[in-house]
């Protein structure tokens, strides 16, 4: 069998994330696996298995596949679970099969991607649960592990997540460090699509006179968000409005049911707790 990725949601595996991968590899091999240079013979083929030993959502498929062709592209993989299915505890959710010696060198490697990219997809997907009854999309953040960026992000796509801008250089987003320093005149100047954030109804209604695409509500509560909503939507229903900040799975369904059509949380990527895996060889 082949490595190529069956996932269900797009996933472009670019150089940055080649660079990753193979660094990642080179940091665990390095120079070479002295156990298994000694004990296994090269020739050595058998399989193995990567069980899971508590439940979760799959996340990390295509990366599995491109760490077994850049390492050893004869080791054959299989997926009994899909990438973004359940999977219970105590059962397989990769097999494996071929040289011993590439199981080994690549296990600790692939159960290191497999374990937090699956976590994030487990705790975005509990935060879509929670508020599926509201016409509400859960969005990331840039809170996301240095280099990892794309792969994190796409864990929360495989959790039923969007995704917020990658970076700086692709969507305006005028935040509250920019404002001490800000010439809101060359703002007014700016023909293109903007974000603002806004942390109060004063900076709100400042807000509004520059006509953003989207506005972001920063450590509203509830209560005030409720007014900052229903004022923007009477003066500009056309404006995106998103909520950001003290927002967890206890009060997400509340946040979501003031209204805004996006909610972004930076702990799907800087607090998801990696999901527990085994990889036994036999």
């Amino acid at each position: 069998m082949n490595h190529k990725s069956h996932s269900r949601i797009p996933f472009i595996l670019t150089e940055k994330t080649r660079y990753l991968l193979k660094a990642a590899l080179d940091e665990d091999i390095g120079t070479g696996d002295k156990t298994t240079d000694i004990l296994i013979s090269k020739k050595a083929k058998g399989r193995a298995v990567v069980v899971a030993r508590e439940t979760g959502l799959l996340c990390g498929e295509p990366i599995v596949c491109e760490l077994l062709r850049l390492l050893d592209a004869s080791v054959k993989v299989k997926f009994p679970v899909m990438e973004g299915e359940r999977f219970s505890k105590n059962k397989p959710v990769v097999e494996l099969e071929g040289s011993v010696s590439s199981i080994l060198k690549v296990e600790r490697t692939l159960l290191n991607f497999f374990g937090h990219l699956s976590g994030i997809a487990t705790k975005t997907r509990e935060y879509v649960d929670r508020v599926k009854k509201y016409p509400v999309f859960i969005l990331d953040t840039r809170k996301t592990t240095p280099l990892w960026r794309e792969v994190e992000k796409y864990a929360v796509r495989v959790g039923g997540g969007k995704n917020h801008r990658m970076g700086l250089y692709d969507r305006i987003l005028i935040k509250e460090n920019h404002r001490p320093q800000a010439d809101w005149e060359r703002l007014e100047k700016f023909r293109g699509q903007f974000e603002i954030e806004v942390r109060n109804l004063k900076e709100l209604k400042e807000a509004l006179k520059l006509g953003p695409r989207i506005i972001l509500f920063d450590n509203f509560s509830p209560a005030a968000l409720h007014k900052a909503v229903q004022m923007t939507r009477h003066l500009h229903p056309e404006i995106i409005l998103e909520a950001s900040g003290g927002i967890t799975l206890d009060n997400v369904a509340h946040y979501a049911a003031l209204g805004v059509d996006w909610i972004s949380i930076g702990a799907l990527t800087h607090s998801a707790k990696s999901i527990d895996f085994s990889l036994l060889v036999s």
